[in-house]
C-alpha cells in the first residue's frame, strides 16, 4: 500500500560549458545535481539568463501539498540559490515552458489536471506572473512552443485517465492567436518516443525536439528527434540518437530529470 501512495520523486541537474556542445554531442562533461529541500523537491527545469544571472524554472513538488507548483532558483557555476515557489493553483502544475514574446516573458505549464492549457505573464521578474488566457480547454501534458517556417506551433500530448504517454498532437496559431488542432491529430503514436522533453533546438543547421522514452519506465531515456516537416497540415520526424540516464555524468547517484537535462546546459 505505501509503495501506491508514494510519488518518485526527481532532482535538476545543470552544467556550465564556454565551446557550445551540448549533450547531445558531449557526453563527458558532468552536471551537477542539485539538491532538493526538505519540503520541495524539483523536475522540469527551464534556464533562462538575465542581466548576467541564470535563472532556472521548474516544477517544485510539494510533499505537503502532493502537488506540484511552480517554482525557480539561481544558478552558477559554484552554487545555488535556495527553492522559491512562484505560482500556485489549484491543480498540480509542472513542466514550465519558458519564451519569450515581443518582449513580454510567458510560460506555458503543465496544467491537464485542470483540463485546461493556460499562458501566463511575467509581471515582474521572476517572482510575479499572472494568468493572462486560457489557450484551451484541453488536458494536455508538456507543451513545446516552436516558431518554425514562419508559423507559430505547440507539440503537445492529450491526456486522458489512461496516462499513457503515447501521442504526440500538433497544434498551431491561427492569424488572430487562437490555438488550432491540427486535422492528422495524433500526428505520432509512440510509447518509446512521442511524449516531449524540453524545448527544440538548432544543432548543426537542424531543428531538434527531445522526447522522452516512457516505453520501459516513465521518462526512462532521451531521443533526439530531427525535425523533417512541420506544417499545419501534419509533423514528421526522425529519431537521430537515444540517450539513457547511465549515459550522463554526474556528481551524484541521485535521480535526476534527465527529459529536460539538455536545456540546463549555459553557455
Amino acid at each position: 500500500m505505501l509503495d501506491k501512495l508514494r510519488v518518485p520523486e526527481w532532482c535538476c541537474a545543470v552544467r556550465f560549458n564556454t565551446d557550445g556542445h551540448t549533450v547531445f554531442d558531449d557526453l563527458e562533461t558532468p552536471f551537477t545535481v542539485l539538491k532538493n529541500s526538505r519540503r520541495y523537491w524539483c523536475a522540469d527545469p527551464f534556464l533562462y539568463q538575465r542581466d548576467g544571472q541564470y535563472y532556472l524554472f521548474f516544477e517544485a513538488y510539494d510533499r505537503l501539498k502532493r502537488k506540484g507548483m511552480l517554482g525557480y532558483r539561481t544558478v552558477s557555476k559554484d552554487d545555488c540559490g535556495k527553492i522559491q515557489v512562484f505560482y500556485e493553483s489549484a491543480g498540480h502544475l509542472s513542466y514550465p515552458f519558458l519564451f519569450e514574446k515581443e518582449g513580454e516573458l510567458y510560460i506555458i505549464p503543465e496544467s491537464s489536471a485542470e483540463k485546461e492549457l493556460f499562458l501566463l505573464r511575467c509581471v515582474s521578474f521572476p517572482d510575479q506572473w499572472v494568468k493572462e488566457r486560457v489557450l484551451l480547454q484541453e488536458s494536455l501534458a508538456d507543451t513545446t512552443r516552436l516558431v518554425f517556417s514562419g508559423g507559430t506551433f505547440y507539440l503537445s500530448e492529450q491526456v486522458d485517465d489512461t496516462r499513457i504517454f503515447d501521442r504526440l498532437d500538433l497544434f498551431y496559431e491561427d492569424g488572430v492567436g487562437r490555438l488550432c488542432p491540427c486535422a492528422a491529430n495524433p500526428v505520432k503514436r509512440d510509447l518509446t518516443n512521442a511524449r516531449c522533453a524540453g524545448a527544440c533546438f538548432q544543432q548543426s543547421d537542424q531543428w531538434l525536439r527531445p522526447s522522452q522514452d516512457c516505453g520501459e519506465t516513465y521518462g526512462g531515456k532521451l531521443n533526439f528527434n530531427r525535425i523533417d516537416d512541420l506544417t499545419v497540415d501534419g509533423y514528421a520526424e526522425t529519431c537521430i540518437k537515444t540517450l539513457s540516464i547511465s549515459d550522463i555524468q554526474t556528481n551524484s547517484s541521485q535521480v535526476f530529470s534527465l527529459s529536460l537535462i539538455h536545456i540546463s546546459e549555459p553557455t
